[in-house]
């Protein structure tokens, strides 16, 4: 090899030394997009705690509007996750109506998607990618946890005593499943609603 290409091999290793000490660094934000685009995707330390600024509720409804989705016509995961979030968006409606029994029969329907949801990707993701540069507000164990609260408010509203147990069991469940991969002020509001609900039985 003559000195000329030798210079440009060690330049070559160099800048590729370079990059690797890079890409390893602890302080290191954003990775490579999941798609291959020249857009990156935002990391976060593991104990960051999203406000309700960047994860809430209304976010979540406002990504999921469109066509309706019925559990005839849901195909893909992601119809599932559109379904309950438009049937939660009805019941938490229902709910603030004082409409009991039709806010519980939303609920459920919205838990009903979501169970087939987590049969296929079990981890919340305040920022999942889904196509091209998109994400959304993937929570499907938090909203299973919120749904369950309110179904704790209804059934001790109708004084069944049996169900808002069982509803609170399962709620905690889905919370802790939750706080496992992201930790949000929307589940601190969640867990808070759980132990006032059960200081007042």
């Amino acid at each position: 090899m003559n000195p000329r290409g030798l210079r440009t091999f060690f330049r070559c290793l160099l800048v590729t030394a370079f990059f690797l000490a890079g890409a390893g660094c602890a302080g290191i934000e954003e990775a490579a997009h999941p798609h291959g685009g020249q857009e990156s995707v935002k990391r976060y330390p593991k104990n960051y705690v999203h406000p309700l600024t960047e994860v809430n509720l209304e976010k979540v409804i406002q990504e999921n509007r469109g066509m309706r989705v019925v559990e005839a016509n849901a195909t893909t995961v992601h119809d599932y996750y559109r379904g309950s979030v438009q049937e939660k968006a009805e019941a938490e409606t229902l709910l603030r109506e004082g409409k009991f029994e039709e806010a519980r029969a939303h609920f459920e329907t919205s838990n009903r998607f979501l169970l087939v949801v987590l049969r296929y990707l079990s981890e919340d993701d305040p920022y999942r990618n889904i196509y091209g540069d998109v994400t959304i507000a993937f929570l499907p164990n938090l909203l299973m946890a919120d749904n369950y609260l309110k179904l704790v408010r209804i059934f001790k509203t109708l004084g069944e005593e049996e169900e808002m147990r069982e509803a609170e069991r399962y709620g905690r469940g889905y919370l802790s499943r939750s706080l496992e991969t992201v930790k949000t002020e929307w589940s601190d509001q969640v867990r808070i609603g759980f132990e006032q609900e059960l200081l007042k039985k």
